[in-house]
């Protein structure tokens, strides 16, 4: 609006001047005589000749009501055209309050529905015939708002040009339509077509040229400029065309279906809408006070001064285009312009150049690639020189002229002029955001019509899209993908066997059932830090997969492949607690998220033949292997597969470097406060196995009695030992299958996968965790060990003030958490210091799947770890060290097993709390018992005493 201003310099000429000794000019024309008004501009001495209010059609009313205009008709006598004509029907105090935010200042005239009339401004006097270039205003206004009231005198005096601004009809009256012959719309823009025809006929009777016709508009005004560029019915009634801020290519005033919102407006009014005759009888009938209370009710704008929230801004997108109408859609577009900002303000005018690119930039780089106080002088200045440009175009087609900064022609490098106080050529406008809207948004919106179906081996499946902030990469999801049969009926404690291929398109846009667990726990421990997350449902029939890809479906990137290991002590934990996408959007990889049996349906064993156990680690065993058979249809390279997890998926990363059945199956590994040493690999599982029968009831003669009697327990029954029996810790056992030979003897004989390696741990873990993880470093491949040292700002108000980095905090920045629109939600956003924070642990992660090295541009540089015990510290801001825990691993690795040594060596037994260990043999070591209950629980980070064995017995 405010170019509008400059463009008709309404405010340089508020101060125009009447012209002397003449009672008004009068015109003739070929229906009549016109008296009009005479003036002159401030800076100009030029008299300018108005003609107020003239008829170009029919008044639109009776029987003419939604119908195209029809002439207008001679009248005799001179008729008064020194008057502001009626404005059409509209909303007036809308329209006035929109003036007032743009300071013009203007005296509106009343609203009608006879208002098809236009106002003229020329130098020439009357009877001159002086053939001067015409300049025909078409109005903005959202094609419900505006009028003819705007000042052109003053653009026709610096100019020496015709200005003619034109009303036609708005809102209901003027684009009211069924969409079939009983109302047909556009009778706003078939309006504008009687303007032309009128101007052709009768303009060189004001001193214009009907051979230069220059139509320009802005906003709805230049929709409508570039609407009649393409219509044959304005074809050869203008030579020149200016769209300002507007150009057909703006979706949001176009439909192919006007139906819908024709019946809602029948509805509103109480019309009978059953059939389109029917709606369009009745709103003939409505009186204006009826069309009027419609204007206001169909058109109110919303307050955003106090600012919006992301939610404000996607609700009011349906309304700038009829594709932001699908959740997904809408946060594709705010996350391209809003970033990951959750700032009101920043919002709302993130908010307003996205409305203001999608409605008026984007649009008009489009179209071109195919055809309150007193200004200071420097805006005068600009006032002249825009009216030069425009005034120079109506005249020879060209903008260009003496003096002025050259305008380049808009070619290949989308070449265009910035006009402010100074002009500066410019090229590529709104490049970025140009491609997102007409490339980009576009793809995914054909794509999404039918959802992203990706091919496999097995079938083919039907996934979905989602976007992270700050991102607009589209991320290409499908959960609940399986990957073994349920293991149910015979299945159960039974190794994972490979799926069945499925007949058309399975569906995989649902997470999969959670294994088996104690759901109440599970919540209970993301309720405590003050996160929500919706669950799935718990089931045997789990074990699935999800996967999120950048790659399109059949895409064949060859990507890195991420494959993530889920913590919960073996007991707890799924795929859907994470997120994939955000990592996989902004570190172009592809994240796999798997699933694995866990407590007593993955861990059970009577130690033979029986059940084995360790079936959750042969269900990972199983995902790594369905990873490699498959992942290339998603965009995958299996032969660049990063397994990692973290606590009991830390262990689960590292036993698989142990276990031969992994071997070739993934290529780097990352274990986040988990070593293989760190959880009691069991010896004798039979104890254990044969309490859970007896307390079920079970015939305990042998293995095979205990074996088949647990197959045939009721979910319900499997459920109790996950909830009221969870004193029975089932582990990782000695199978001789899964680990053939005892954890300290495959790390001594470096009988393990030989890939780099990340591992590391948080500040304010438990102690003991130190010294084991550094016993899975060895010689010969790259290890690079972390210490993570942020307290996360969203968990805090969860927490006490003395903790630091706790268990599993650095998960919330590896997944990406400050820009995900996930199921997870925390009490509080991420600190901008947190944003950058999240990149750099996504790129270090990121960088090592790729290349087994975590370093990269821009990012601290992270030492490999040797001699020295090199490891970085990662907080906010990361900082290389050496010797992590220096003191404290000295005491665990060497004072405290001399100690145990020589105090066993005088056969002496110390227990610190009670505790029964008849039956079980233990490695000297450290490890937590709840409380109440004979069972060891490690990393179990609540209710604990510990325990330590200086002569463990060994007498079974």
């Amino acid at each position: 609006m405010g170019r509008v201003a400059l463009i008709l310099c309404s405010l340089i000429g508020a101060n125009l001047i009447p012209a002397r000794g003449n009672d008004g000019p009068v015109v003739q024309t070929k229906l009549g005589a016109l008296k009009g008004a005479s003036s002159t501009a401030n800076g100009k001495h030029t008299v300018i000749y108005s003609y107020l209010g003239v008829p170009f059609a029919k008044p639109p009313v009776g029987p003419l009501r939604l119908a195209p205009p029809q002439p207008t008709e001679a009248w005799d006598g001179v008729r008064d055209a020194t008057k502001q004509p009626y404005i059409c029907l509209q909303d007036k105090q809308l329209y006035e309050d929109m003036l007032e935010k743009f300071c013009m200042v203007m005296e509106l005239p009343e609203v009608s529905e006879d208002c098809l009339y236009l106002n003229i401004y020329t130098p020439s006097k009357p009877g001159e015939f002086a053939k001067l270039p015409v300049m025909f205003w078409i109005h903005g206004g959202g094609l419900f708002l505006g009028s003819a009231s705007s000042d052109g005198q003053v653009l026709a005096a610096y100019q020496n040009v015709v200005v003619v601004l034109i009303q036609y009809r708005l809102g209901l009256l003027g684009f009211f339509s069924t969409g079939d012959e009983h109302a047909p719309g556009n009778y706003g823009l078939l309006d504008q077509v009687a303007a032309l025809q009128w101007v052709q006929e009768n303009i060189h009777s004001f001193g214009g040229d009907p051979g230069s016709v220059t139509i320009f508009g802005e906003s709805a005004g230049g929709v409508s400029v570039s609407l009649q560029i393409l219509s044959p019915l304005s074809a050869g009634l203008y030579r020149y065309a200016i769209a300002e801020s507007g150009t057909a290519a703006m979706e949001a005033i176009m439909t192919t279906n006007p139906l819908p919102v024709a019946q809602s407006l029948a509805n509103a009014s109480g019309c009978d809408w059953s059939s389109t005759k029917k709606i369009v009888d009745c709103v003939m009938k409505l009186t204006q006070d009826d069309l009027l209370k419609i204007a206001k009710q169909f058109f109110a704008p919303p307050g955003w001064i106090d600012g919006m929230d992301r939610e404000e801004v996607m609700s009011l997108m349906p309304f700038i285009s009829p594709h932001l109408t699908e959740k997904w859609v809408q946060e594709l577009v705010v996350n391209e312009y809003l970033d990951t900002t959750d700032d009101r303000i920043k919002v709302r005018d993130a908010f307003r150049e996205m409305y203001g690119d999608l409605m008026f930039n984007i649009p008009a780089r489009k179209v071109a690639k195919y055809h309150k106080g007193e200004f200071t002088e420097k805006e005068n200045e600009l006032c002249r020189t825009m009216m030069s440009y425009w005034g120079n175009f109506a005249r020879t087609g060209s903008p260009n002229g003496p003096g002025l900064t050259p305008w380049p022609e808009h070619g290949t490098e989308a070449e265009y002029l910035g006009i402010g106080l100074e002009q500066k050529p410019g090229k590529n406008l709104k490049g970025k955001h140009y491609e997102f809207i007409t490339e980009i948004l576009p793809r995914i919106i054909r794509e999404k019509k039918n959802g992203p179906v990706v091919q496999t081996k097995l079938g083919a499946l039907k996934g979905a899209y989602s976007t992270a902030k700050g991102k607009h990469t589209i991320i290409y999801s499908y959960l609940g993908v399986p990957f073994a049969k349920p293991p149910v009926g015979p299945l159960r404690l039974a190794p994972p066997q490979p799926t069945e291929a499925w007949d058309g398109v399975r569906d995989a846009t649902k997470q999969p059932y959670m294994c088996i667990q104690n759901m109440q726990e599970t919540m209970s421990i993301f309720g405590n830090l003050s996160i929500s997350v919706e669950f799935p449902e718990v089931s045997e029939d789990c074990l699935y997969l999800n996967i999120y890809t950048p790659a399109k479906p059949s895409e064949y990137a060859n990507l890195p492949v991420l494959v993530w290991i889920h913590g919960g002590g073996f007991s707890l934990g799924s795929a859907s607690i994470f997120d994939g996408s955000v990592l996989s959007a902004y570190e172009n990889v592809v994240v796999v998220l798997i699933q694995y049996r866990l407590g007593l349906l993955g861990f059970f064993s009577t130690g033979d033949e029986h059940a084995p156990g360790n079936y959750g680690l042969l269900d990972q065993v199983a995902a790594l292997q369905w990873v490699q058979e498959n992942i290339h249809s998603f965009g995958g390279d299996s032969g660049s597969v990063t397994i990692f997890g973290e606590s009991a998926g830390g262990i689960s990363v590292s036993l698989l470097l142990l276990s031969p059945l992994s071997a070739g199956l993934f290529h780097r590994a990352i274990a986040e406060s988990g070593c293989a040493l760190m959880q009691g690999i069991v010896k004798d599982p039979l104890p254990v196995a044969q309490q859970a029968a007896n307390m079920s009831g079970c015939d305990t003669s042998s293995t095979k009695m205990i074996a088949e009697c647990a197959r045939n327990w009721s979910t319900e029954h499997v459920l109790k030992f996950s909830t009221e029996l969870m004193m029975l810790q089932f582990a990782v056992t000695e199978d001789k299958n899964f680990l053939p030979k005892p954890v300290e003897e495959l790390l001594h004989n470096q009988e393990f996968s030989k890939v780099p390696l990340i591992t590391g741990v948080n500040n304010d873990e438990f102690g003991w965790l130190l010294p084991n993880v550094s016993e899975c470093y060895t010689a010969g491949v790259p290890v690079y060990l972390y210490e993570f040292q942020h307290p996360p700002s969203l968990l805090q108000a969860s927490r006490p003030s003395f903790v630091q980095s706790d268990h599993a905090d650095e998960l919330l920045f590896i997944f990406g958490s400050c820009f995900g629109n996930s199921h997870m939600k925390f009490s509080a956003p991420c600190t901008e210091e947190e944003k950058e924070l999240c990149r750099a642990m996504m790129a270090y992660w990121g960088n090592f799947a790729r290349t087994g090295s975590p370093n990269g541009p821009g990012l601290t540089i992270w030492p490999e770890h040797g001699a020295e015990t090199e490891y970085l510290a990662i907080g906010l801001k990361q900082k290389p060290g050496k010797n992590l825990k220096a003191k404290r691993y000295l005491f665990m690795t060497e004072k405290l097993p001399e100690l145990m040594r020589s105090a066993q060596e005088k056969q002496e037994h110390t227990e610190l709390l009670c505790g029964d260990t008849s039956g079980r043999e233990y490695n000297p070591g450290f490890w937590f018992q709840r409380a109440g209950t004979g069972s060891s629980s490690p990393g179990t980070p609540h209710h604990c005493t510990l325990h330590v064995w200086l002569n463990p017995p060994t007498d079974r």
